[in-house]
């Protein structure tokens, strides 16, 4: 995904930046322990930021919220192609 529509998916899905730091680093395939090395934080509190995450994308796994992420870019990307109005 470009940094473009990356932006704008943040921006959709109103993600705090810490959620769309770790957010991105799942993207990436990192585990949570590597992401924690990554951010300078405890695993505990990755799991807090995804807990919040979860939440606020009505997700209750990684699976679902790395789903939520690519619908919503999907929808972006075709928004940009064919804008209404």
């Amino acid at each position: 995904m470009d940094a473009a529509t990356w932006r704008d998916v943040r921006e959709r899905l109103d993600l705090a930046p810490q959620q769309s730091r770790i957010v991105e680093l799942i993207l990436r395939g990192k585990p949570d322990k590597e992401i924690a090395l990554e951010l300078g934080l405890s695993v505990p509190t990755i799991r807090t930021y995804l807990r919040r995450a979860y939440r606020r994308l009505g997700a209750s796994d990684k699976l679902t919220l790395v789903l939520r992420v690519f619908e919503t870019a999907q929808a972006s990307l075709q928004e940009s192609r064919h804008p209404q109005g």
